[in-house]
């Protein structure tokens, strides 16, 4: 074993079941040791927060090991792996057990529920159960529902982990039965002594290293974890203080000069700029094979994940890797998200309207946005969260709409552009004003729940609000008859308005009615506002917004691809100011012909044209493309890839197909200039 992988491995993420667990983490898991062995007839609610990088998901998959090891059944969701709607948590938790899911169309959201109660109480078989669910702070809405909704369907004797960076919000807390169910387990750096545990598993004794060590990181894990691999590790600490976000991207920086060979060097950034990942993919990305060693090697690191959908780097790992590589080779950088965006596109047409589509539509917009949209949402991580509105939190809402009104003013959103020149939108307070003066609380909260969406900011405060009202038959007279919606809807021929007004609580779209930030400069809370509304875009098919107008407004719907609407507008923000409204729709095939108007419009389409040729090829068929390159025979390729000489002329023949070539020469030719055209890829 290299020393790379002793250090990565050794204790950071215990994997044997007879080693003394995690590090640091002792009275965690003797809490849940104890929550284990002592029966209960409540629900258990433990809620395990912290800071990026503080092995939460690996102190999880210690809970899984404890669980397992006491013979109760054990299941983990990560809800960056699903679309945040009861539908999609409910059906990938009971895949997860092996469980059938109901149809969609004859199961409501509660019949889900209790399905999902079923199936647990089954493979309890009435016992105790534990349920966890990491990366918690991102559920969004979906969190009031699971409370309010989904634990009354849970059998007696469900432990239910919720892991992310925060505590619990006080609606958790706020009823006594709530506040005696729920156990917190805050989970910080280590301490000293766990950290010269950890480095003395490392094979670091040296006290006067321990100590530079564990003054240089704090005792941050997955800092810790990269450092000890690299020659800082041996560097005298400096007396000066270091910014703890500045020290890990220095040590990012000296870990990928360092410890991977050049090869998976190049596969890591590769997979960095992807957001999930498999050998397939990265194939394609590269334009090259990737050997199944150097692919075995990357993944076998700890702050690699193991998902349904592939691989996952640790997303501050990520973050940090993509924007070195970035500033260092932007045209390398640029390329690879072309040919992330190419084949999220092809994905998105695969699986249109399928299982899957919702992910498949946030991977896709992630690529696909212009520049505009590129820049709000460029850092990936976002201290954040979205609730509907309701009882608990009108007050809030209230208070917030006031504070906006007092505070407009004038503001500034600075764009920096990739060529390195600047444009400032204006935002005016006169607008902020007549966009706060059309907020209709109380009204669209009576409409139908989940109308209105509140943003909090990572301190929990209100920074936004969004008002966003479903499609369907049940809305469309409030639609016909409200300002800033009526209209459009009047002005829509009867038989598209009789398309779009289907049976509630199913929806045809969405209308966008207001969308505001406390601060339009501040790009954590524009991150926070344009995230929800992403979510909904593509998740049916006709979106409706109405803005006011501004620069701001008006580029966030361009850069989302829709189209402004020529033949009518409004006059409903002060009976003057002339609103355009802004249409998408991707219901049936036509989501084929936005994707590819995106495309374009990023210029992907010349991506596409003048793509390397392997990335159009299957991995076999570019392992022939490989071997023939370096002249090998049919004869010669068939003992290579032990495959007979009729498999490799079958090879051959599609590889012809689709590079559009009739010989040997002629593909040697293509795939040369191809090379020559994208070096270093």
């Amino acid at each position: 074993m290299t020393t790379e992988h002793r250090h990565l491995r050794s204790a950071y993420q215990q994997q044997a079941p007879d080693e003394a667990g995690l590090v640091g983490r002792e009275k965690e898991m003797r809490l849940f040791a104890q929550l284990l062995t002592t029966p209960s007839s409540s629900l258990r609610i433990v809620n395990v927060h912290g800071t990026g990088g503080i092995g939460k998901t690996a102190l999880l998959a210690e809970f899984g090991r404890m669980t397992r090891q006491s013979g109760i059944p054990y299941a983990m969701l990560d809800s960056r792996l699903f679309s945040h709607s009861p539908a999609e948590f409910c059906n990938s938790l009971l895949r997860s057990l092996n469980a059938p899911t109901p149809k969609r169309t004859l199961a409501g959201q509660t019949a889900l529920a209790q399905a999902c109660g079923s199936a647990i109480a089954k493979a309890s078989d009435r016992g105790a159960f534990v349920l966890a669910i990491d990366t918690f702070e991102e559920c969004g809405e979906l969190e009031q529902w699971l409370r309010d909704d989904f634990l009354n369907c849970m059998p007696e004797g469900l432990i239910l982990i919720l892991s992310g960076r925060f505590a619990l919000k006080p609606a958790w807390h706020a009823a006594p039965p709530w506040e005696r169910m729920i156990y917190r387990l805050p989970i910080g750096d280590l301490d000293y002594e766990a950290t010269r545990a950890y480095l003395h598993r490392c094979g670091i004794d040296d006290e006067a290293a321990v100590h530079a060590l564990w003054t240089r990181t704090r005792g941050h894990p997955l800092t810790l974890t990269l450092l000890i691999s690299t020659s800082l590790a041996s560097l005298e600490q400096e007396s000066r203080s270091v910014d703890e976000e500045a020290m890990f991207g220095h040590v990012v920086q000296t870990w990928l000069r360092e410890v991977p060979d050049p090869a998976t060097r190049e596969i890591i950034e590769s997979a960095a700029v992807a957001r999930y990942f498999n050998q397939e993919m990265l194939e394609q990305l590269m334009a090259r094979p990737v050997p199944t060693d150097q692919f075995r090697s990357m993944i076998s690191h700890s702050f690699i994940q193991r998902i349904d959908r592939g691989w996952l780097l640790h997303e501050l790992l990520r973050e940090a890797i993509a924007y070195d590589l970035r500033m260092r080779k932007p045209d390398r950088y640029n390329r690879l998200w072309r040919r992330c965006m190419r084949y999220y596109t092809n994905k998105l047409k695969r699986s249109a309207r399928s299982r899957s589509v919702s992910l498949d539509n946030a991977d896709f917009l992630y690529y696909i946005g212009n520049q505009f949209i590129h820049y709000i949402m460029y850092k990936q991580w976002v201290s954040s969260s979205v609730e509907p509105l309701g009882p608990s939190n009108r007050e809030e809402a209230e208070r917030y709409v006031a504070r906006r009104k007092q505070t407009a003013k004038d503001g500034v959103v600075p764009f920096h552009n990739q060529d390195g020149s600047m444009t400032t939108f204006l935002i005016s307070r006169r607008e902020s004003l007549l966009v706060l003066g059309q907020i209709r609380l109380q009204e669209l909260y009576e409409l139908g729940h989940g109308c209105v969406k509140l943003i909090r900011n990572g301190q929990g405060e209100v920074c936004g609000l969004i008002e966003i009202i479903p499609i369907n038959a049940h809305t469309m007279d409030y639609l016909l008859t409200a300002p800033l919606s009526r209209a459009y809807f009047n002005a829509l021929p009867g038989k598209l308005r009789q398309e779009l007004a289907v049976a509630a609580p199913g929806k045809s779209g969405y209308f966008v009615r207001t969308l505001d930030v406390y601060d339009f400069s501040d790009f954590t809370m524009m991150h926070a506002s344009l995230s929800t509304l992403i979510s909904h875009i593509l998740s049916t098919g006709y979106i409706v917004a109405a803005p006011i107008g501004n620069p701001v407004s008006n580029a966030i719907c361009s850069s989302l691809g829709m189209d402004e609407v020529t033949e009518v507008r409004n006059l409903d923000y002060d009976g003057v100011t002339s609103a355009a409204y802004f249409v998408m729709d991707t219901r049936g095939n036509r989501v084929h012909d936005y994707v590819e108007r995106m495309v374009v419009s990023f210029g992907g389409e010349e991506e596409r044209d003048g793509e390397a040729a392997l990335s159009r090829l299957s991995r076999r068929e570019r392992e022939v493309v490989e071997r023939v390159m370096q002249g090998r025979s049919n004869m010669e390729l068939a003992r290579d890839l032990y495959l007979s000489e009729g498999t490799v002329k079958k090879h051959l023949a599609n590889i012809f197909r689709k590079l559009e070539v009739k010989s040997r020469a002629q593909l040697i030719r293509k795939v040369s200039a191809e090379n020559a055209a994208h070096p270093g890829d």
